[in-house]
């Protein structure tokens, strides 16, 4: 023996390394043979004999069967399911030891290089042979895992797979038993750890590890029960299988504590369900179990989200409905009533129409609160307060449907205002309904409008004295109505402000002007000041003067001015009632001036300026008839005598 070991050390040394020939070779023999040449006076001898001898049993270990595969009977088949994936996880753990294999070989690696001792080159074998079986034995099972799975599949339709309820029952009552006895027995451990009576926590330790070893045994029993139910429900492509996996790993990660076998467990049934019934429609029912299971596990404001969801969707459904009935019935009835020769049935579908709408708003916000199980005071009175809102928006459409009635109603006034009446009384019903709308809103809120205003005391006085002006502007609306002094359409002229009347309100009346800018004037202004109403007229005046030239003879101006006065008394466009002068009055800077005084027969500002244009055009004519003519500012310069340079320069420039 020693013989031979001389012999390969000598073809290490003289062919190859003896640091690689120890970690790299796997010669049983070389390793047997050097753990017989140890040094035993070597401080380090039994670390490098333990780690020779684990090399050698690594070495020499004979490669086993990984996985034998069993289905004679629904027992041997579900038996044999568990092997597997015990089996998987085994391989699962093995990775996570290869990264912390690796990690230690990079330490020894950094210790071999520094120095090359015997002990560090038989650690680094160690673990690279330990490191490298385990790689090949992932490696296997990674490359068989898909076919043993399959062979699962293939024998799934030769057996039947028959559940036992009943032993599944009283498996799941053993395990609730054993979780009850489990946390009595660690509160009464906790108790006697306070206590340090080492005998009684001894003897509870053991007994919680028997009874944690026998509710493990039970639930290894639900495991292989729930299987029945797994495999009888993937034979029949049932979608519950789906369910049922998720409910054995939740059993395995929960109960038995073990979630790199509830990750295997969890892969092997994605496979086969993925093979069986389809990835796609796998995937899709995976996926309505995790929002089923995130819906129930999580809240929001305290309340389930499946809960949460279910309200959404009927709110959603109201919504919906409100759709149709808009797109649907009540084009349908808006269309019928269009075939009516009243109108009353389009006045009743106007109002209706929006508070119909908002009502399935209101249905939608009830019936969801219902459905999510959500009672408080909070809730009643916010449904409360929307009934009573949709209630007065019926009444405030109506008012706005009803407009015409109302104005009818305001004729019995007066056909001259009656219109401004009318707006005054439509805005006060709608104000008059806001203010009894929000009071009884209030009220349903436990507010006491009356007590409320009466505690706001200095602020109350602060308020009225606030109010002064709308106050003064109101009574000035009241009083511009009362006397008349203007209506809509009127022009008018109030201090700066001229245009027209487009709106009398209850504060402010809005003038339109020539420039076509809205003025709004507050009530009292107009009310405290002068009115100049000009539509309240019926004619015209037209001021103005001519003036003729100086040449103009005595008979020419007498024949001029009778003229004038007979086209001004026989037109048809001036007032022949009202006053009408023709006068020669004044002599003139430069012309002879001739007044004229006379209105026209309409206030009508186009009308006006129409006759005014053709009076104008006669008068021309006139004056041209009788050989005279219009003057123009002028002036005449007469020199009597010049100077004498200047008198000179003129003589000599005439030569």
């Amino acid at each position: 023996m020693r013989f031979i070991f001389f012999i390969l050390l000598f073809f290490c040394f003289a062919f190859g390394d003896i640091n690689k020939t120890i970690i790299y070779d796997n010669n049983v023999t070389l390793y047997r043979t050097l753990a017989s040449e140890l040094n035993s006076s070597d401080p380090a001898y039994k670390l490098q004999k333990t780690l020779l001898d684990k090399i050698t049993q690594i070495v020499s270990r004979k490669e086993k069967p990984l996985f034998t595969f069993s289905a004679k009977n629904q027992e041997s088949f579900i038996h044999t399911f568990m092997e597997l994936n015990a089996l998987l996880s085994k391989a699962k753990e093995a990775q996570k030891e290869i990264e912390k294999l690796s990690d230690q070989l990079s330490d020894i690696k950094e210790d071999l290089e520094r120095n090359a001792t015997l002990t560090t080159q038989l650690e680094y074998a160690y673990y690279y042979k330990l490191r490298k079986r385990k790689s090949a034995f992932i490696t296997a099972v990674q490359k068989n895992r898909d076919a043993w799975l399959r062979r699962f599949l293939q024998a799934l339709d030769a057996l039947t797979f028959k559940s036992d309820a009943k032993a599944l029952a009283q498996a799941q009552k053993d395990l609730k038993t054993y979780d009850a006895k489990l946390k009595k027995l660690s509160i009464e451990l906790e108790r006697w750890k306070i206590l340090q009576n080492e005998q009684k926590i001894a003897y509870l330790t053991k007994l919680i590890k028997h009874y944690e070893a026998k509710k493990r045994s039970v639930a290894k029993r639900i495991i292989a029960l729930k299987l029945q139910e797994f495999f009888a429900a993937l034979k029949a492509k049932d979608p519950k299988a789906l369910r049922i996996a998720q409910e054995i790993t939740h059993i395995i990660s929960q109960e038995i504590g073990d979630r790199t076998l509830a990750a295997s467990y969890q892969e092997s049934f994605a496979f086969l369900l993925g093979e069986r019934i389809g990835s796609t429609k796998t995937k899709l029912l995976q996926l309505k179990t995790e929002i089923l299971a995130f819906l129930q596990n999580n809240t929001f404001l305290g309340m389930p989200l499946y809960k949460f969801a279910e309200a959404l969707g009927i709110f959603l459904l109201f919504l919906l409905f409100r759709k149709i009935f808009a797109l649907i019935i009540l084009a349908a009835l808006k269309k019928a009533t269009s075939f009516t020769a009243t109108t009353i049935d389009d006045k009743i579908l106007q109002v209706l129409e929006g508070p119909l709408k908002f009502s399935f708003i209101i249905l939608g916000l009830y019936f969801a609160f219902f459905i999510a199980g959500i009672s408080s005071p909070f809730v009643d009175q916010l449904i409360k307060s929307l009934v009573i809102f949709l209630i007065f928006w019926l009444l405030y459409n109506s008012v706005i449907v009803l407009d015409e009635s109302i104005y009818r109603f305001a004729r019995k006034f007066g056909k001259e205002l009656y219109r401004e009446i009318g707006a005054f009384f439509i805005k006060t019903l709608k104000i008059f309904i806001i203010a009894i709308g929000l009071v009884s809103i209030l009220q349903v809120w436990d507010i006491n409008v009356s007590a409320f205003l009466a505690s706001l005391g200095l602020g109350g006085l602060a308020f009225a004295l606030a109010a002064k002006d709308t106050a003064a502007n109101l009574f000035g609306g009241l009083s511009i109505l009362a006397d008349r002094a203007l209506k809509i359409d009127d022009w008018i002229k109030v201090g700066d402000v001229e245009g027209t009347v487009e709106e009398i309100g209850l504060r402010t009346t809005k003038v339109r002007t020539f420039e076509k800018s809205l003025i709004t004037v507050p009530n009292q202004i107009i009310a405290n000041n002068p009115i100049e109403n000009f539509s309240r007229r019926n004619i015209r005046r037209i001021k103005m003067r001519i003036g003729l030239v100086y040449s103009t003879t005595h008979e020419q101006m007498e024949a001029i001015l009778r003229d004038i006065r007979n086209m001004l008394q026989s037109h048809p466009g001036i007032a022949q009632n009202a006053t009408l002068l023709v006068n020669f009055d004044e002599f003139g800077a430069s012309e002879l001036s001739i007044f004229i005084y006379c209105f026209t027969n309409t206030a009508d500002w186009a009308k006006y300026l129409a006759i005014r244009e053709d009076v104008n055009l006669k008068i021309m004519e006139i004056v041209q008839r009788h050989g005279s003519d219009f003057a123009f500012p002028s002036e005449s310069i007469y020199i009597e005598k010049l100077p004498k340079n200047e008198a000179d320069e003129k003589n000599s420039d005439n030569r």
